[in-house]
């Protein structure tokens, strides 16, 4: 399952910068306290042609389950990724969830792309699109991935920073720490992530989260111990009320040290408007290159229609490289 997931990963990347390797996948697949995963492999004389995985919300009410089929790339339009994707739906149904959820990555390609049901973006008429739609799915949000050159960016985004820090005011002030995040912030912590359900544009997709709190954050880090994965976490504390409303995440694989990937970046909606979002993402790149010296870009994945967060990554110096789409199937 990882060697597929790897393949298709540098199909679309050209590197092996996002790579996971054998305990990060066996960490996930063994410590299923928040996302149980069924998985299947089809498999000729030995031979792994494809792999589907459902993952799900324990809660008895969810609704959502969450797709992926991936086929060997030398085994593809014989039939075995849609037999993967039949078996997938009827586990699905099975859990008595209703709503099927895909995530899928494309490289760039000329041409009229399929656009998502939000009006934002499109995605390539690829292979991977194709499958999806004839399947029934519907793209319903397109993210932009966009790569930052860290080597020649340095005094702008130190200047962006100083800027925004000015615009905040005294009544903010910003923290860092790499994980394990320590026991005093997680809980603070888990509630500002608990806000990416919500305040993030999530277009027409039907957005289940499940509960965050500092034992899910201690998980997610354990995991990423156990890969050689080092997260690096900026936020920014409301000094009057005592209460973390800005938060932007790096992290460093040992796939590729000199690529950062930046993952969760929020405001809470109640406090934007001060340029804290470009404050946080910012001061943390900063400490990105301080502790990470061997780091030379930082990649990152917004929604198309999350033009607040765009504009900021924008004037940072972030360009867009590939795309990837969020797919959904109603099957009741």
């Amino acid at each position: 399952m990882r060697h597929l997931r790897n393949a298709h990963a540098a199909h679309v990347h050209g590197s092996s910068a996002y790579d996971l390797t054998l305990p990060q996948v066996l960490a996930a697949w063994q410590d299923q306290s928040d996302r149980p995963v069924i998985g299947r492999l089809a498999e000729r004389n030995g031979l792994i042609l494809g792999t589907a995985s459902v993952d799900h919300l324990p809660d008895a009410q969810s609704r959502t389950a969450g797709v992926m089929v991936r086929v060997h790339a030398e085994h593809r339009r014989q039939g075995t990724g849609t037999r993967l994707l039949r078996e997938a739906e009827a586990i699905a149904a099975a859990l008595g969830r209703a709503v099927l959820q895909s995530w899928t990555e494309h490289r760039h390609s000329g041409g009229a792309g399929l656009p998502a049901s939000t009006g934002f973006g499109a995605a390539p008429r690829d292979a991977t699109a194709m499958f999806a739609r004839r399947r029934g799915f519907r793209l319903e949000q397109v993210y932009r991935q966009s790569t930052l050159d860290l080597r020649c960016t340095a005094f702008h985004t130190d200047a962006l920073c100083a800027r925004a820090r000015t615009r905040a005011g005294d009544d903010y002030r910003y923290l860092f720490w790499l994980s394990p995040t320590p026991a005093a912030l997680a809980p603070a912590l888990a509630d500002l992530k608990s806000r990416m359900a919500t305040d993030a544009p999530s277009g027409n997709v039907d957005v289940e989260d499940g509960e965050w709190d500092a034992e899910r954050i201690a998980r997610i880090e354990a995991h990423d111990a156990v890969g050689g994965v080092r997260r690096l976490i900026g936020a920014v504390r409301h000094e009057p009320s005592g209460v973390l409303v800005a938060l932007n995440e790096l992290n460093v694989s040992p796939a590729d040290p000199t690529i950062a990937h930046q993952n969760d970046t929020l405001v809470r909606a109640e406090h934007r408007g001060r340029r804290l979002g470009t404050w946080v993402e910012c001061a943390t790149l900063a400490r990105l290159r301080e502790l990470f010296p061997q780091v030379t870009h930082v990649e990152t994945y917004n929604a198309e229609e999350n033009r607040p967060m765009l504009v900021i990554n924008e004037a940072i110096g972030f360009t867009p490289v590939s795309c990837a789409g969020e797919w959904q199937k109603r099957l009741s």
